[in-house]
Protein backbone atom coordinates (compact mmCIF):
# COMPACT_ATOMS: atom_id res chain seq x y z
CA UNK A 1 0.00 0.00 0.00
CA UNK A 2 1.48 3.68 -1.37
CA UNK A 3 1.45 5.91 2.08
CA UNK A 4 -0.97 8.59 1.42
CA UNK A 5 0.77 12.20 0.80
CA UNK A 6 -0.94 15.55 0.79
CA UNK A 7 -0.17 18.61 -1.08
CA UNK A 8 -0.55 21.48 0.14
CA UNK A 9 0.68 25.20 -1.76
CA UNK A 10 0.80 27.95 0.65
CA UNK A 11 -0.44 31.73 -1.02
CA UNK A 12 1.75 33.85 0.60
CA UNK A 13 1.43 37.41 -0.19
CA UNK A 14 4.24 39.47 -2.78
CA UNK A 15 6.53 42.39 -1.65
CA UNK A 16 4.59 44.65 -3.69
CA UNK A 17 2.91 47.38 -1.44
CA UNK A 18 5.88 47.60 0.74
CA UNK A 19 7.73 50.54 1.15
CA UNK A 20 11.76 50.15 0.86
CA UNK A 21 13.44 50.64 3.50
CA UNK A 22 17.20 49.96 5.46
CA UNK A 23 18.78 47.86 8.05
CA UNK A 24 19.80 51.64 9.06
CA UNK A 25 15.71 53.09 9.32
CA UNK A 26 14.87 49.44 10.82
CA UNK A 27 17.50 49.86 13.66
CA UNK A 28 17.26 53.54 14.29
CA UNK A 29 13.06 52.89 14.38
CA UNK A 30 13.79 50.03 17.41
CA UNK A 31 16.05 51.87 18.93
CA UNK A 32 13.47 54.54 19.46
CA UNK A 33 10.62 51.94 20.38
CA UNK A 34 12.85 50.80 22.87
CA UNK A 35 13.59 54.15 24.60
CA UNK A 36 10.16 55.82 24.21
CA UNK A 37 7.78 52.58 24.07
CA UNK A 38 5.52 52.56 27.63
CA UNK A 39 3.22 49.72 28.63
CA UNK A 40 5.05 46.63 28.23
CA UNK A 41 5.89 43.97 25.55
CA UNK A 42 2.13 43.74 24.43
CA UNK A 43 1.91 47.65 24.01
CA UNK A 44 5.38 47.64 22.10
CA UNK A 45 3.61 44.78 19.74
CA UNK A 46 0.74 47.01 19.24
CA UNK A 47 3.53 50.12 18.40
CA UNK A 48 4.87 47.81 16.01
CA UNK A 49 1.60 46.82 14.08
CA UNK A 50 0.64 50.55 14.06
CA UNK A 51 3.87 52.09 12.61
CA UNK A 52 5.91 49.13 10.37
CA UNK A 53 3.10 47.75 9.01
CA UNK A 54 -0.04 50.59 8.75
CA UNK A 55 1.68 53.53 8.46
CA UNK A 56 5.04 52.95 7.26
CA UNK A 57 4.40 49.69 5.46
CA UNK A 58 7.14 48.32 5.87
CA UNK A 59 6.41 44.55 6.82
CA UNK A 60 3.38 42.91 5.32
CA UNK A 61 0.44 41.40 7.69
CA UNK A 62 1.11 38.30 6.42
CA UNK A 63 4.37 38.43 7.72
CA UNK A 64 3.50 40.46 10.77
CA UNK A 65 0.80 37.86 11.86
CA UNK A 66 3.45 34.91 11.51
CA UNK A 67 6.00 36.72 13.50
CA UNK A 68 4.12 37.60 16.54
CA UNK A 69 2.11 33.84 16.99
CA UNK A 70 6.30 32.71 16.21
CA UNK A 71 7.24 35.08 19.02
CA UNK A 72 4.50 34.28 21.28
CA UNK A 73 6.07 30.52 21.27
CA UNK A 74 9.52 31.17 21.73
CA UNK A 75 11.00 31.74 25.32
CA UNK A 76 11.57 35.27 26.06
CA UNK A 77 10.08 38.89 25.90
CA UNK A 78 7.58 39.23 23.34
CA UNK A 79 8.42 42.21 21.38
CA UNK A 80 12.03 41.46 21.20
CA UNK A 81 11.23 38.10 19.50
CA UNK A 82 8.71 39.50 17.19
CA UNK A 83 11.80 42.14 16.45
CA UNK A 84 14.23 39.56 15.09
CA UNK A 85 11.72 37.95 13.14
CA UNK A 86 10.87 41.21 11.66
CA UNK A 87 14.69 42.46 10.93
CA UNK A 88 15.17 38.83 10.03
CA UNK A 89 12.45 39.02 7.20
CA UNK A 90 13.74 42.31 6.14
CA UNK A 91 16.90 42.03 6.02
CA UNK A 92 18.22 38.50 6.95
CA UNK A 93 19.71 36.98 9.79
CA UNK A 94 22.27 39.76 10.31
CA UNK A 95 19.66 42.25 10.97
CA UNK A 96 17.62 40.47 13.10
CA UNK A 97 20.44 40.06 15.32
CA UNK A 98 21.34 43.68 15.38
CA UNK A 99 17.23 44.73 16.14
CA UNK A 100 17.50 42.18 18.62
CA UNK A 101 20.07 44.02 20.26
CA UNK A 102 18.71 47.20 20.10
CA UNK A 103 15.33 46.45 21.53
CA UNK A 104 16.86 45.06 24.36
CA UNK A 105 19.21 46.93 25.55
CA UNK A 106 16.81 50.16 25.69
CA UNK A 107 14.21 47.61 27.41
Amino acid sequence: MAPATVEVTIDRPTAEGLAPCTLRELLVYFLRLGTTGFGGPIALVGYMQRDLVEKRRWISRQDYVEGLALAQLAPGPLAAQLAIYLGWVRGGVTSGGWLRKALRSCS
